[in-house]
């Protein structure tokens, strides 16, 4: 059984598409102090067996911080599986989740996990299910020094780092199948935050010509790379390109911060606003300070290509920032065939794994 946290929504205008999206009041979340959330991980890892232990304790290395991808359990990851906890060490792990992470961040964790219980049933090839998620740490949880808290499974992975060179929480990918579920009498849609706000977005810069990028997307720019197999699982499945190299200059990047509205700029200010609201205030606050700064926005650029309102396969929309580097796009249905479901990704041209491995 998942507990699920608190996070309610509250609407900043009206309905209407191109209105300001729903926003998350993101109450009762933890801060995501380096302190706090070290406390609660070294209070996790006292439960464990010295063999669950060393699995969940790794190096902070290159190596081990790329190691984390969307698919499914196929792909092998670093640290403890939930499933293999009881639910006294399962609770005391998901306790770590949430000191780290704002209510939002927590509740898109808890309902990813939940639509695995949804899809895995139609898919049982894949092995989907709540327990199959995983947590690590990359280096001795310190209030003072380098590591980082990664969860990984299907469809999910934070990578928040504590005490790096940058304040960060990525990269860190969420995606869900179905989009919209319903289990007892609540229904469930993990993703709604994100997906309105880029989809309002989209439509707000889709008249302009210079929005639209080349070329078809039929999955994310700057994500994991595997390699897929027919009748086989995929190969590879982990960040192996980073560090990754970004578009420059002008061309093809989108329509520029400068071009819009001011409407039409609170939207840029909303659809990033509603990523930063995942990770705890500690994390997030200098992020949302270095991308959201004039200078920054004035650099930012807006890519979409299919359609805006995000409900057909293929549909995409980029937000490219001097740091921030934002997707999401609509792929197919797998479980669920005659649907779509969504990628996405938030990345830090700078701060990915906390600044620690930059070139």
């Amino acid at each position: 059984m998942i507990a699920l946290s608190g996070c309610s929504l509250r609407q900043s205008t009206s309905d209407a598409v191109g209105a300001h999206p729903p926003q998350r009041a993101c109450v009762g979340g933890g801060d995501g102090q380096a302190a706090a959330v070290a406390d609660k991980a070294n209070a996790f890892a006292a439960l464990l067996s010295d063999r669950q232990r060393a699995a969940l304790v790794q190096e902070f290395t290159l190596q081990n911080a790329i190691r984390w991808s969307n698919l499914p359990i196929s792909i092998p990851r670093l640290g403890v599986k939930f499933g293999d906890l009881d639910a006294t060490l399962a609770a005391a792990a998901r306790d770590v989740v949430a000191v780290a992470m704002s209510s939002c961040g927590l509740k898109v964790f808890d309902e990813l996990r939940l639509a695995d219980s949804v899809a895995g049933p139609k898919v049982p090839q894949f092995n989907l299910k709540p327990e199959n998620f995983f947590i690590s740490f990359l280096g001795k949880p310190s209030a003072t020094t380098p590591w980082m808290l990664k969860l990984s499974g299907h469809h999910l992975a934070y990578n928040i780092t504590f005490n790096g060179r940058q304040a960060s929480a990525t990269p860190l990918f969420d995606g869900v199948e179905p989009e919209r579920f319903t289990i007892g009498d609540k229904t469930y849609e993990p993703l709604k935050s994100q997906s309105v706000a880029l989809s309002r977005l989209a439509h707000a810069v889709s008249a302009y010509p210079d929005a639209k990028l080349p070329g078809t997307f039929n999955d994310l720019v700057k994500s994991v790379v595997f390699t897929l197999r027919v009748g086989a699982p995929p190969l590879g499945g982990h960040d192996t390109g980073f560090p990754h190299t970004y578009p420059t200059g002008t061309e093809d990047r989108g329509v520029r911060y400068g071009a819009l509205t001011k409407a039409q700029q609170q939207l840029v200010s909303d659809a990033v606003g509603s990523y930063l609201e995942l990770p705890g205030r500690a994390v997030a606050t200098p992020l949302r300070t270095q991308y959201l700064d004039p200078a920054a926005l004035a650099d930012t650029y807006i890519g979409i290509s299919g359609s805006p309102d995000l409900k057909k396969a293929g549909s995409y929309v980029r937000i490219d920032g001097p740091r921030v580097w934002i997707e999401l796009v609509v792929q197919t249905g797998v479980a669920f065939v005659d649907e779509v479901h969504f990628h996405s990704v938030w990345r830090d041209k700078v701060a990915d794994y906390g600044g620690e491995f930059t070139r």
